[in-house]
């Protein structure tokens, strides 16, 4: 590197989130869920490593430099490079800070390190992308989990079979990779789906790629380009479904209702499929 070609940048991006100082916490650490690149590496702590990468054109190594649990976090980049215009930014520093605010936790993230000198704009643009809205939607979407005395597998089949549980106003397929289906209630709610994800036993996520909500008056469409993820774990010997409909989130016109309503669907509807093979 150069001076020429590189200057040093210290940008920040606060958010603030409806959770506790302990809840944030651990769902910033838990990078493999929000962060935008495929990670790997072990539960985060001090002097842990783990990498980023972005198929074979973007990489780096990182080590946990400071560890406050509830309060702060910090990893510096000890590697790194991207291919396309062998840019480096080994060195740099990530800094998460968290202060409570109210019943509120106040999130700010530093980056610091160095920047290409014609990308400074770009690298604000990626710092309000992954913490505005990957890492807000990650902490503030909607969930509701789940805790049944059956097999992972049985509960990711219960979850395919979509018409007998969410809605019988169902068209298409919900069993495979790149499989579709629409909901739809005449004059009060249409969307459509496709299976971007599908770990048997494990994991199945749909993309919102259509909706209207006709009872909306700011967005009808505000469900397009969410994801609904099912994912599922074992608890001693039973199994927990944890749900999420990702960027369903306070600031949506629709959050209220369908928070209750994804309630009923997912504690009482499928729960009671998967339980008794209750169908609607």
């Amino acid at each position: 590197m150069t001076s020429k070609n590189y200057k040093t940048a210290a940008y920040s991006v606060a958010i603030e989130l409806s959770r506790s100082e302990p809840e944030v916490f651990d769902q910033v650490i838990d990078l493999s869920k929000w962060w935008p690149e495929d990670f790997e590496g072990d539960n985060l702590q001090l002097n842990s490593e783990f990498t980023f990468k972005t198929t074979d054109s973007h990489y780096s190594k990182n080590k946990v430099v400071e560890f406050v649990p509830t309060h702060k976090i910090v990893w510096l980049t000890t590697e790194s490079i991207r291919k396309t215009d062998n840019f480096d930014w080994t060195g740099t520093k990530m800094i998460f800070e968290l202060t409570p605010r109210g019943g509120n936790t106040l999130l700010k993230f530093t980056y610091d390190g160095v920047v290409p000198e014609d990308e400074y704009d770009r690298l604000v643009e990626v710092c309000d992308f992954v913490i505005k809205e990957k890492l807000y939607n990650f902490i503030e979407s909607f969930t509701a989990t789940i805790e049944l005395a059956r097999s992972p597998q049985d509960i990711f089949n219960s979850i395919k079979d979509v018409p007998v549980w969410w809605s019988k106003d169902f068209e298409g397929s919900s069993s495979q990779l790149n499989d579709e289906f629409v909901i739809h209630h005449p004059e009060r709610h249409y969307s459509r789906q496709k299976l971007t994800e599908v770990i048997p036993g494990k994991k199945v996520v749909w993309l919102v790629t259509e909706s209207k909500l006709n009872w909306l008056k700011k967005d009808q469409a505000e469900w397009t380009n969410t994801k609904m993820i099912f994912e599922i774990s074992t608890k001693k010997d039973t199994s927990v479904l944890q749900f999420t409909h990702e960027g369903l989130v306070p600031e949506k016109e629709c959050f209220d209702i369908c928070s209750q309503g994804w309630n009923l669907v997912i504690k009482d509807r499928l729960f009671h499929f998967i339980k008794e093979g209750k169908t609607i």
